[in-house]
């Protein structure tokens, strides 16, 4: 499965004329967004435009919008008020972006991201060329210095590599609303937007999940089409991202959130396995099952990672994967015992 990413290649022929919507959701990010906007105005593409939406921002954000505003004839603000009477999240606030759009195609990301280049949305754009309805595109990390980032970086390549390999080989199930497009007919024809508007998360995995088919969806994987995200600071802050995440996975499709299962309970039998053999002196089963995991299996998940930008992380990849076959479990065994409140 892996193996298509890995070794195929990635490149993707920019379309530049294919109008888009590019919405960008954002709360109290207004030292972000003044980074961000101009990159986004400096895109090359023949026609776009950029709809920011202000969710209920405690800080100068408004002002900052109205501000640059004159200086980007593109860029359409839009503002959402605090309202006491209603507690929502992002997808309130990317609906109301898509709503917005004046084009059929749109591309989203986040505040707190950088495109790696001018390309990004000419790249993103090209995924609709035949006919595709939803476009799943990478979004790693910032690199900073510490165990957080280490853990951070090496958790969202892994998972990128998962989404990404099976969204290319026919079997999509999830996204990153940081880094992806879609019709905006499909996005409110989905039904789960509404049936899941309490949870704390899911604005953009359980919104694929629910309507992504091999038929209409692509990923890509092109380097001009990544957009960076900015480095979790801490983390306990990590740690309650992680928890989040999890509290989406019981409302994806069974058939998924078996398959989901199955693939680390498939790594945690492996390496149980060859650490009995080992321990009971059976070696020759025990070397040749190590053979197959250290000459096959981890070198295609390294330049799968490799193709996603991992760099240098890919060398600490047998270590890492040791660690993240306790800790997600750990995490997720967390989630049913203190039930996270709420998501930003």
């Amino acid at each position: 499965m892996f193996s298509r990413l890995a070794f195929r290649k990635q490149d993707v022929q920019p379309d530049r004329d294919l109008p888009i919507s590019v919405v960008v959701c954002g709360r109290n990010e207004s030292i972000a967004l003044q980074q961000l906007i101009p990159l986004l105005m400096d895109q090359d593409h023949r026609e776009f435009e950029l709809i920011v939406v202000n969710d209920r921002s405690e800080d100068d954000t408004w002002a900052v919008l109205q501000w640059l505003k004159p200086q980007y004839p593109l860029l359409r603000p839009v503002n959402i008020q605090a309202d006491e009477k209603f507690s929502y999240g992002k997808k309130i606030a990317l609906g109301v972006g898509v709503r917005s759009a004046k084009y059929p195609n749109v591309l989203v990301t986040d505040a707190d991201c950088m495109p790696t280049g001018r390309e990004w949305i000419s790249i993103m754009a090209a995924g609709f060329r035949n006919g595709q309805q939803i476009i799943i595109g990478h979004s790693p990390y910032e690199r900073q210095d510490g165990l957080t980032s280490l853990l951070e970086r090496y958790d969202g390549f892994t998972k990128a590599v998962q989404y990404i390999s099976f969204a290319q080989a026919g079997f999509p199930y999830m996204g990153v609303g940081r880094n992806m497009a879609f019709s905006s007919d499909l996005f409110f024809a989905a039904k789960g937007q509404h049936r899941h508007r309490q949870l704390m998360s899911g604005d953009d995995d359980l919104f694929i999940n629910e309507v992504a088919r091999a038929h209409n969806t692509t990923a890509i994987a092109d380097g001009r089409s990544y957009m960076t995200t900015r480095a979790t600071p801490d983390l306990a802050t990590w740690f309650r991202r992680k928890r989040r995440h999890y509290t989406t996975a019981r409302f994806y499709r069974f058939g998924h959130q078996l398959l989901l299962t199955l693939l680390p309970a498939a790594r945690l039998v492996l390496w149980a396995t060859i650490a009995f053999l080992f321990a009971t002196a059976h070696f020759l089963p025990a070397i040749a099952g190590l053979s197959i995991e250290l000459l096959i299996f981890l070198p295609i998940g390294m330049l799968a990672m490799r193709k996603l930008g991992a760099g240098g992380i890919i060398w600490l990849a047998l270590p890492l994967e040791w660690l993240f076959i306790l800790l997600d479990p750990c995490i997720y065994l967390s989630t049913l015992i203190i039930k996270p409140q709420r998501w930003k």
